[in-house]
């Protein structure tokens, strides 16, 4: 087990963490800036995935949205691979990425209780939910 690679690993998201959220999207009663990019919850992160076609910023904010899902994966992925923890959840390697944020719509529309979570945590929770590790 390298654990200064670890330890790098931990370091890294958090400072990327502390950039994405400190940016923020905002939920505003007029829709959302790109400028204030901020999710602090599941409920936020959902809103974000779930943005309206129409929106000025459809393609900036479903792309901020593929982007988190993409990086909590990637992440997954990087301390199971070395051996030091399993994966979250066991993911077929096909899904794309609208199917991920699909499977956390559903269930979040299914469970409420979970929107006041962090993303990260409620993120998983879906998709071990949906494709759980033997």
């Amino acid at each position: 087990m390298n654990t200064r690679l670890v330890k790098i690993t931990f370091i890294a998201i958090a400072a990327i963490s502390g950039w994405l959220f400190s940016a923020g999207l905002a939920v505003a009663s007029d829709g959302y800036s790109i400028e204030d990019i901020a999710i602090e919850n599941a409920g936020e992160l959902l809103d974000v995935c779930t943005v309206d076609p129409g929106h000025d910023h459809y393609e900036s904010t479903l792309a901020f949205c593929y982007g988190f899902f993409e990086g909590a994966i990637h992440y997954d992925d990087a301390v199971a691979g070395k051996g030091t923890f399993n994966d979250i959840a066991c993911i077929p390697p096909d899904t794309t990425r609208s199917q991920g944020v699909s499977v956390f719509e559903q269930y979040l529309r299914a469970n409420p209780r979970y929107e006041a979570e962090p993303p990260v945590e409620a993120l998983f929770r879906a998709l071990v939910d949906k494709w759980p590790c033997d």
